[in-house]
């Protein structure tokens, strides 16, 4: 109907061009999406060092039986407390949606309640595993055993959680190209000799 209209309107030599322009009209396709965009779910931090008293001795597992304890004021976000003690932890957004700062709570208790929306991240099941995000949970109990996945180990709703296996004081990388650091080293060490 459009396309007879257009005819109409600018003769027959201007009339195909004018449809496949009305047929692109009509094809557009517009998507809404029910659950959101990341931009809609990220959560802002919220500064609560003043206003929750107490802390926390927070104790990170790793891999290799590494257990780091790291006080934690309770106001504090656990994983700003670990980056504060030189801890390798993965993060990226630390708004509480991206799931890079993924642990597992072993013991004691934390709050998450500042991610707007935690569906979007973690699935209850994994919630009711003890799964959280590190950036935007804050201690609770007196004592929080965290294990850590820093290896970027765990996928999201996959609920195969692998026990801590983050190397969080750091490893040792082989490197894909060129030498190693260590053998780097040791050849200055000899020119100077």
């Amino acid at each position: 109907m459009q396309a007879l209209s257009v005819q109409a309107a600018f003769g027959a030599a201007a009339a195909p061009r004018q449809r496949q322009a009305a047929a692109a009209r009509r094809s557009r396709l517009v998507v809404r999406a029910d659950v959101g965009f990341c931009r809609d779910k990220i959560s802002e931090p919220k500064d609560m060092k003043g206003l929750i008293e107490g802390t926390s001795t927070i104790v990170f597992l790793g891999a290799n039986g590494e257990e780091i304890p790291v006080e934690c004021p309770k106001g504090e976000y656990i994983l700003n407390a670990g980056l504060e003690a030189g801890l390798e932890l993965p993060f990226t957004c630390k708004g509480g949606i991206c799931g890079c700062c993924v642990g597992r709570v072993a013991e004691g208790e934390i709050d998450q309640s500042d991610i707007a929306d935690l569906s979007f991240v973690l699935t209850d099941e994994e919630v009711d595993n003890g799964i959280f995000m590190l950036c935007m949970a804050r201690p609770v109990s007196d004592v929080v055993r965290v294990e850590t996945q820093s290896d970027w180990g765990y996928a999201l709703g996959s609920n195969n959680w692998k026990g801590p296996t983050g190397h969080i004081l750091g490893k040792s990388i082989d490197p894909l190209m060129g030498r190693k650091w260590e053998e780097i080293q040791a050849e200055g060490a000899k020119e100077d000799a």
